[in-house]
């Protein structure tokens, strides 16, 4: 529970968090689904990454297109981490996965 407070300490930080704006339940939501999308993603749980997505997701929570063009963006992103699996060194067996719109 503590990491979850400072992630969503970080998160608001990264998106100049306006009091009244998104309460912490529903910067939760963004939170949660942005883990869910890093772990499918990289089959990890990374903290920038999961600042980043949830970033994206807050501001293009209104248009669709936006968002998937926006996630699309952080496909090469994905794609490091995935070859790297967080140790800067390539697995032979990892394949970077795609972004699903």
């Amino acid at each position: 529970m503590a990491e979850e407070k400072d992630l969503k300490q970080k998160l608001k930080d990264h998106i100049r968090f306006e009091e009244g704006v998104m309460d912490d339940n529903t910067m939760s939501v963004y939170i949660e689904s942005a883990k869910r999308y890093v772990r499918k993603k990289t089959g990890h749980e990374i903290d920038y990454l999961t600042i980043m997505v949830a970033t994206i997701m807050y501001d293009n929570r209104s248009a669709s297109e936006d968002l998937q063009k926006a996630l699309q963006s952080l496909e090469m992103v994905f794609a490091l981490e995935v070859l790297t699996d967080g140790e800067g060194e390539p697995s032979p067996n990892d394949q970077p996965t795609s972004v699903q719109g």
